[in-house]
């Protein structure tokens, strides 16, 4: 049905992080556009990488912006070298060769807009950060969000992950959600069935021990102070896994290897590619999201106090069948009306008998997790009625 949709056409993608490889909607959104017969050029910070068999699949440098002095000759030269660079970038959209662009958040859109205006061509903004006019600080941070807002108001499809996020969008950038699509960050295809033996044999983790898996940054804002504490207090038969191969050297990371705070904690550093992270997801027993907004960034405060779908290890963890346990969420605990797939609880202290809790009736929680995964999170889900409108905007 969608095999021949993008055929003969060309979109460029604007991503300014370097962490590609890490959002499954990101992954999946390039590989079904590609799948449907598009050629696809990612614009990405050197610094990333997304390798692909595909070869309607490329990627380029991310635009530099110009500016005549950085602050040192150094990076002055540097920045004016990638400008001039870029022009061979600028000729190809110059001579017609792209029909839609694709902004990825603030840089993303903006940048996606320039080169929208410049050449004609139409655009969609695809939303995982907000960033609030409230929690602004610098000179920097408001002309770039006053230049997202303007630039968002002028995309053709804006693309988030749901409703609760589309609406605090909408207030932020003064848009009407008229043209908005939801698309949660999760991957594609089927639940996965089988239990993985990944983490135990991995750490020789013993068959009578529960594990609790965290995943992803392990810092103030997703509780790793307080879960290390709490974790002390748990029964033998619990062991923590923390996987976090983002930013090892921080402080509570330090702390858990440099003291013998309690011996059922285990680290897991290592990066590891979406399918073996996917092996390791799925070794868990419980998984914790644990999301706390604290003011130290952009994308640490209002941005994460109402996650609603953006969460990939959520997602991941649904997909594999682990019942999850978060604090404070509403989306979570909306959600827990309908699937009940864990629990949301409201502090620290009510951990140890969420946990117990999940364990005692464990098959049925993992059987909602994989009915809230299938129902309302598998990209596959979103891809006909996404890709639907992606075409109805493409330049013809």
């Amino acid at each position: 049905m969608f095999k021949h949709l993008f055929i003969n056409h060309s979109i460029a993608i604007f991503q300014p992080h370097s962490d590609f490889i890490t959002n499954p909607t990101l992954v999946s959104l390039l590989e079904s556009l590609a799948c449907c017969g598009a050629r696809v050029d990612l614009f990405m910070p050197e610094s990333g990488h997304f390798q692909t068999g595909n070869d309607r699949i490329n990627q380029y440098r991310f635009p530099p912006t110009f500016s005549f002095w950085k602050g040192n000759l150094r990076k002055t030269a540097g920045n004016w070298l990638r400008c001039i660079q870029q022009k061979r970038i600028d000729r190809t959209f110059a001579i017609g060769n792209y029909d839609l662009i694709i902004g990825v958040d603030s840089a993303g859109i903006i940048k996606g807009w320039e080169y929208a205006k410049r050449f004609n061509l139409p655009l969609a903004y695809l939303s995982f950060e907000i960033f609030f006019r409230d929690e602004l600080k610098t000179r920097e941070q408001f002309t770039e969000k006053m230049r997202e807002c303007t630039a968002s108001q002028f995309a053709d499809l804006i693309i988030i992950q749901d409703k609760w996020r589309a609406k605090l969008l909408a207030e932020e950038n003064y848009l009407s959600g008229k043209n908005f699509e939801y698309l949660p960050v999760s991957s594609a295809g089927l639940p996965i069935s089988k239990k993985d033996d990944y983490l135990r044999k991995r750490f020789n983790i013993s068959e009578k021990k529960t594990i609790i898996l965290h995943t992803g940054a392990f810092d103030e804002w997703t509780y790793g102070g307080e879960l290390i504490e709490n974790a002390a207090t748990w029964p033998e038969d619990f062991i923590l896994v923390i996987h976090s191969p983002w930013r090892t050297n921080n402080k509570l990371i330090q702390k858990i290897r440099q003291s013998q705070i309690n011996d059922n904690i285990v680290l897991s550093t290592d990066s590891l590619p979406a399918d073996e992270y996917e092996r390791l997801a799925a070794s868990a027993d419980i998984g914790l999201a644990l999301y706390k907004p604290v003011s130290e960034s952009l994308y640490t405060g209002k941005n994460i106090q109402t996650m609603g779908l953006s969460s990939g290890k959520f997602s991941s963890y649904m997909k594999c069948g682990i019942p999850v346990v978060s604090i404070n969420q509403k989306t979570y605990a909306e959600l827990l009306i309908d699937y009940d797939f864990g629990k949301d609880i409201s502090s620290f202290d009510q951990m140890v008998n969420a946990l117990s809790s999940i364990r005692s009736n464990y098959d049925y929680h993992r059987a909602e997790a994989q009915r809230l995964y299938s129902e309302k999170l598998d990209f596959n889900i979103y891809w006909p009625k996404i890709s639907k409108s992606l075409s109805e905007i493409i330049k013809r």
